[in-house]
């Protein structure tokens, strides 16, 4: 008998930091992950509309829409998405505020590797494991 492969996990990461971007990129690498970014929040609001994402990678300044507000709008389209927020600038309030509106974790620039890829894979192991079709536009969202 024959066991299926696994799809590559969706991964997105949005930032507006070329630099973040690559270096996501690369620490993903290992996880033979389909990799997608996105440089602004409604950028990432629409992919995340048109592509089944297993997780979201999500810097909190975001030159368009705040990272807490795209979280809030990526709840509205899926509430079990994992979301890990990255920031240089956080605060115990951003902190609790992203957690309340279910953040899978939160890790502060700048990161050791090996601790984001253990935050990444946590995260990872608590994705759908069933595949889904694209999620569909939700009004305002």
């Amino acid at each position: 008998m024959t066991v299926p492969s696994c799809p590559r996990p969706a991964i997105l990461v949005v930032d507006d930091e070329p630099e973040m971007c690559a270096l996501f990129e690369e620490i993903l690498s290992v996880e033979k992950a389909e990799i997608l970014s996105a440089r602004t929040g409604v950028e990432a609001l629409a992919i995340a509309r048109r592509t089944r994402l297993d997780l979201v990678l999500l810097d909190l300044r975001l030159p368009d829409v705040g990272g807490t507000e795209v979280l809030r709008r990526l709840r509205r389209l899926d509430d079990d998405l994992p979301v890990v927020m990255v920031t240089a600038h956080g605060s115990a309030e951003t902190v609790r505020t992203s957690m309340r509106l279910g953040a899978f974790d939160y890790v502060t620039k700048p990161f050791d590797i090996r601790e984001i890829q253990r935050v990444i894979r946590g995260a990872l192991a608590s994705a759908r494991t069933t595949a889904g079709s694209p999620i569909a536009s939700h009004g305002d969202v």
